[in-house]
C-alpha cells in the first residue's frame, strides 16, 4: 500500500515537472534559422570591426521577411562579438522591420528612431 501511494506521489510532481517544463518551451522563440540567414546575407552591413557598408538586396529582402525583434532578443554574447547591434537594429528599420525602443538588442538597448528631418520646402 505504502508503495504504491510513493509512485502515485513521484507520478504527480513527474506530472507537475512536464507541465511546467512544457510551458516555457511554448514561449520560446523560434526564430534561430532567421538570425543564422540574416547573419549569412548580411555580415558585410553587420560586421562590428568595420563601418556602415549597404546592405545588398538580398541582405534586405532577407531582413524584411525575418522577425528582426525576435533576432535582438536571442542573439548571443559569442556574436555580439562581431555583430553590431546597433548596426542591426539600423539595418530592421531602413528594412521596415519594427525593433520596439527600449527593448533589448542582445545587451544592448534599442534607443527611440530619430524623426525625420524637416522638409526644406515647410513653410516657418
Amino acid at each position: 500500500m505504502m508503495t504504491t501511494k510513493v509512485i502515485l506521489q513521484l507520478m504527480v510532481y513527474v506530472l507537475v515537472f512536464t507541465i511546467l517544463m512544457t510551458h516555457q518551451a511554448w514561449g520560446e522563440d523560434d526564430c534561430y534559422d532567421e538570425k543564422d540567414k540574416v547573419k549569412h546575407d548580411c555580415m558585410k552591413t553587420l560586421d562590428i570591426s568595420k563601418d556602415w557598408e549597404e546592405p545588398s538586396h538580398k541582405c534586405r529582402r532577407t531582413v524584411q521577411k525575418s522577425d528582426m525583434a525576435c533576432i535582438c532578443r536571442i542573439i548571443t554574447i559569442e556574436e555580439q562579438i562581431k555583430i553590431s547591434m546597433g548596426k542591426l537594429v539600423r539595418l530592421a528599420r531602413e528594412c521596415g522591420k519594427i525593433i520596439p525602443d527600449e527593448s533589448k538588442c542582445g545587451r544592448w538597448t534599442v534607443p527611440p528612431a530619430l524623426p525625420p528631418p524637416p522638409s526644406q520646402w515647410a513653410h516657418p
